[in-house]
């Protein structure tokens, strides 16, 4: 344990010990660590990595990269350090590493010899083993130590290495994190070998305001200059320390923080959108994003005819946001204004106007775009598109998106005759013409907007506001956090679509396998499970929905049976639900108890886990799970956990009154749970449970259940599969897990 260093830090805060410092416990610069002669100084490390522009969509986990990689490679190296910061703007990546030792720990190996007997002679002179073992070690006999372990006494020695100093060690490892940095996507540039996502051109590494030599395979070798935006105070600048890095980087127009620059980002178009009696939606993404692209973000206010406000507001936001990464600005009643506010990298002034009225030339030529593909879309009733579906590849194996139409139509009607029986043809209807905004010039010129521009034009069309929405919220929801659709109809449909995929793709083998999901199949799953399970829940039986998928492609089509497509989809949703589940902070052995009954109603699950979560708080709880144990432990030794688990009860022999009490206890609880199970009504299911339990105590307590007798034994057996049966109309309470477990 590291001793106090009251003259240094000032204050009666014992540091803790080296591995505290490794595993990034808080350390401040400056504070003098160890006790005697090993006392040292805690340095600070200043790394940054200059480069050309870093995609925006790569920078914030090149941080999270960046920390974990020089983290991990200092503790590897034995480097005790306090905390590791990580910064980035577009054109660098920056560490600064506080309260970093001066050298690596000390190394100390313990390494065992021969067995003591096998070292000396009877005399206690050494033999040729321990001599030996000696001479490896750069020793004498004499050094050595006895080791007493299990299998007898041998011959040890502690090996003691000095760290090195840091200075010494870090370039090295700078090196290393830098060269081997795990972008998705990287190049080369020049006539180098060295690989990073865009071409390096300086880097700075200080250690306490001195120079590390770094030098990559290419010949690129640090110092202690940095650069400034590229626009305003480019450089090179001299840089002293840490406190000096950050006073030259704001003088010179960059905003080290992401933190930094989103807050002026919000604060600016805030401003903007005022000025002009308007709001802007809160949008981290949209702020995120324009932070990752500019060094110095500056907002500003651009106009458009209003005239373009004719098109849908969703293209005019779509355009803004997605294509140029514009804010849409909206009044109090929430309608787009003709307005927009874009985030320069640079300062006002008099370029401002300049990047002003170039901005809204690129975006007037987008919204013109759109105006045009509004007037033509409109032209052709959506029906008239069908045709063109046959033309375009759903799958190269599974077939057209015509035919997934069809398909889609006849399991949107299935799913709506169980869930929407008032709706069945409006659902049919809806299938068929869900794909074919596909084909129109607005989603071809903004992907973005399919589905929604289909429900656009069904309204244009003159078809029922219900099949619009439903048509505008096909693919929700796209992500964990998307919203779900809000229209009975728009869920169905919704259903129908991932459940057809799912079916398909599973039924060709096309898997998800590690990060590989190219058709998206894990979010289709994970979107059916929410629909299903949000609120009071959908009862949608997956079995057969899936058999119903399966069974609309063409013979020959898939390569799987059915039943083997709709065994590998359950056991894949029954992954996705757990996660899931698990996400939402319930127990795995929750949702395994509830999964072991081979459910394949979702809604069905989540209601027995809220049950079984419920249960686990409750005083029964151990007792319960205890005993069901118990009793799934002797049948199963038994062998009456399938068919011969349903054998009857026999009254006659029902001997003792402690198992008569439960026999009867049992068929009163069976019947009442039985209708909590058929309501849904878990809770008081479990509740009914529990009150068996001192009758389940009494029973375990006084009777012997294998009994010499042959029939005795096999009535007592039926009795306690009578108990198991009663249990797992909720669970399977065997599964639970207990403190002791």
């Amino acid at each position: 344990m590291v001793g106090r260093s009251w003259d240094a830090v000032g204050f009666g805060d014992a540091l803790g010990s080296g591995d505290a410092l490794g595993s990034g416990g808080s350390v401040w610069p400056g504070v003098v660590v160890g006790s005697g002669r090993e006392r040292r100084r805690m340095s600070e490390l200043l790394w940054e990595i200059g480069t050309e522009e870093i995609p925006a969509r790569m920078l914030p986990q090149a941080l999270v990269d960046l920390r974990e990689r020089l983290s991990g490679a200092l503790t590897a190296a034995g480097l005790a350090f306090g905390e590791v910061v990580c910064h980035g703007t577009p054109r660098r990546l920056v560490a600064i590493v506080s309260g970093l030792a001066g050298r690596q720990a000390e190394l100390r190996e313990e390494r065992r010899g021969p067995a003591v007997k096998a070292a000396f002679a009877e005399d206690g002179t050494p033999t040729r083993a321990a001599m030996g073992f000696a001479k490896g070690l750069g020793v004498e006999v004499e050094a050595l130590t006895r080791v007493s372990t299990p299998k007898g006494d041998y011959l040890g020695y502690t090996l003691v290495r000095e760290g090195k100093a840091a200075v010494a060690v870090l370039p090295g490892l700078l090196r290393e994190t830098l060269e081997g940095f795990p972008w998705p996507k990287s190049m080369r540039w020049g006539e180098g070998k060295m690989r990073f996502v865009r071409p390096v051109h300086w880097l700075l590494a200080l250690l306490d305001g001195e120079p590390l030599r770094v030098e990559t395979e290419d010949g690129l070798v640090s110092g202690r200059q940095t650069r400034g935006h590229r626009f305003f105070g480019m450089g090179p600048h001299a840089v002293r320390d840490v406190a000096h890095y950050r006073e030259l980087l704001a003088a010179n127009r960059v905003m080290l923080e992401i933190a930094e620059r989103e807050a002026a980002i919000r604060a600016g178009v805030m401003r903007l959108a005022g000025e002009v009696g308007g709001v802007v939606a809160d949008d981290p993404g949209l702020v995120s994003e324009n932070a990752c692209l500019t060094e110095w973000p500056v907002p500003l206010l651009g106009r458009f005819s209003e005239g373009y406000l004719a098109v849908p507001g969703e293209v005019l936001v779509t355009a803004m946001r997605h294509h140029q990464k514009y804010f849409a600005v909206r009044d109090a009643a929430g309608h787009l204004l003709p307005c927009f506010i874009l985030v320069a990298n640079r300062e006002g002034g008099a370029e401002a106007e300049v990047l002003i009225r170039g901005n809204e030339r690129v975006l007037r030529a987008r919204l013109e775009d759109a105006a045009f593909f509004w007037h033509e879309d409109r032209k052709h009733r959506l029906r008239e598109r069908l045709p063109a579906l046959d033309a375009v590849v759903f799958q190269a194996r599974l077939g057209s998106l015509g035919a997934k139409a069809v398909r889609l139509s006849r399991l949107a009607a299935e799913v709506a005759a169980s869930l929407l029986p008032d709706q069945v043809e409006l659902a049919r209807e809806a299938g068929l013409l869900a794909k074919c905004d596909l084909v129109s010039g607005m989603v071809g010129q903004f992907p973005e907007l399919q589905g929604v521009m289909g429900g656009h034009y069904a309204r244009h069309d003159g078809l029922a506001e219900g099949l619009a929405v439903a048509l505008g919220e096909q693919y929700q929801p796209q992500g964990a956090g998307d919203r779900l659709p809000a229209s009975p109809l728009g869920r169905v449909l919704s259903l129908a679509d991932k459940l057809d995929t799912l079916a398909g793709c599973f039924g060709i083998g096309l898997v998800p396998t590690g990060a590989k999901d190219p058709f998206a199949l894990r979010r289709a799953a994970l979107g059916i499970i929410r629909m299903v399970t949000t609120g009071e829940g959908v009862a949608l039986p997956l079995r057969r929905f899936l058999g119903l998928a399966h069974d609309h492609y063409a013979p020959g089509v898939l390569d799987r049976s059915r039943e083997e497509s709709v065994a590998a989809l359950l056991e894949f949703f029954y992954g996705r639900l757990k996660a899931h589940l698990k996400a939402d902070g319930f127990d795995y052995d929750l949702i395994d108890a509830a999964q072991a009954l081979g459910l394949d109603d979702m809604a069905d699950v989540v209601a027995r886990v809220v049950a079984l979560g419920d249960f686990k708080r409750s005083e029964a709880y151990v007792a319960l799970v205890r005993a069901n144990k118990r009793i799934a432990n002797i049948l199963g030794q038994a062998g009456m956990s399938g068919v011969e688990g349903d054998a009857e009860v026999d009254s006659r022999w029902l001997r003792e009154e402690e198992e008569r009490e439960l026999h009867a206890g049992v068929r009163t609880v069976a019947v009442r749970v039985e209708g909590w199970v058929r309501s849904r009504r878990y809770g008081e299911a479990l509740a009914e449970l529990a009150g068996l339990r001192e009758r389940i105590d009494r029973f375990f307590d006084r009777i012997l259940v294998m009994a010499e007798d042959a029939e005795l034994r096999r009535n007592r057996l039926a009795l306690l599969a009578f108990i198991r049966r009663t249990f797992n109309q909720v669970a399977d309470i065997s599964r639970l897990v207990l403190p002791e477990d």
